[in-house]
């Protein structure tokens, strides 16, 4: 049996897959909110509590998908030494939990997570850390194969980094379309009309590289193009972006002179 300590997006993930498993059944689901606790439990037919001094000694498994910075004050309100211990952040250390548990470890799920998502279908890379030093706990591995078809053993320096790539790879690039969507709005029109393209530009790292993709003005040096973008862009802020990652583009496709750099030389000549 396991207990789900939390009821955000990567929660309903947990339940959505485990929902007809045999063999990990969820028992109890934890939130501070009885209604969120409720509405997930609901989904397995769990027991819903708000209160974690009613946490059942009896799972095999307790499951914990909170906010990083909760950790400390959660762990210290239940009452008894779990036997297993996972977490399913970036970036806490599984030692979180050694004072807490006598196995413990991590289950990272790769993959970003939101609401009205189908969510049992979801392809999702599971990173997996135990505290065992040659190997990872049998119980562990196989609620990770339950969880995910793709599971990777990583340490903790890797689970670091790949939280790290993956910020770039989807917070920012998610930023950027934000800030598209932004500039078509101002002009009666919306992101649809990028999303064939976004597809595309996806598709083409299957068979290159993201540097070998990489295309556009800044690739091509193209300053006419850039200085046009920069007078359209309605603050620095926005300007500010598109100049420092113009540069970066420019600086990976040949060495070319700075946008930045090109912009101080037209300053300090006027």
């Amino acid at each position: 049996m396991i207990a789900l300590i939390g009821s955000g997006n990567v929660a309903h993930w947990v339940a959505e897959r485990l929902r007809h498993s045999q063999e990990f059944r969820i028992a109890q689901i934890y939130s501070r909110q009885m209604e969120h606790a409720q509405e997930l439990a609901a989904v397995v037919g769990a027991e819903a509590i708000d209160d974690l001094s009613r946490l059942t000694p009896d799972c095999d498994i307790y499951l914990f998908s909170i906010k990083d910075d909760a950790y400390r004050d959660v762990l210290r309100q239940i009452p008894f030494r779990m036997p297993v211990a996972l977490h399913t952040a970036g970036t806490v250390s599984q030692e979180v939990f050694a004072a807490f548990a006598r196995e413990y470890g991590v289950l990272y799920p790769l993959q970003t997570f939101s609401k009205h998502t189908d969510l049992f279908n979801l392809e999702v890379p599971l990173c997996v850390e135990n505290n065992h030093i040659n190997e990872n706990s049998d119980m562990t591995m196989r609620l990770a194969k339950t969880l995910s078809d793709t599971c990777h053993i990583v340490c903790e320096e890797q689970r670091a980094v790949l939280h790290l790539a993956a910020v770039f790879a989807n917070n920012f690039s998610n930023a950027m379309a934000s800030i598209a969507d932004d500039i078509l709005k101002s002009d009666g029109m919306d992101i649809n009309i990028l999303l064939p393209l976004m597809r595309q530009t996806i598709e083409k790292l299957h068979t290159l590289s993201p540097a070998e993709a990489q295309t556009g003005p800044a690739a091509r040096g193209d300053r006419t193009v850039m200085d046009k973008h920069l007078k359209m862009l309605p603050d620095e802020k926005t300007r500010a972006i598109y100049t420092i990652i113009s540069d970066y583009i420019m600086n990976n496709t040949g060495g070319k002179q700075n946008l930045s750099d090109k912009q101080t030389e037209t300053a300090e000549s006027n």
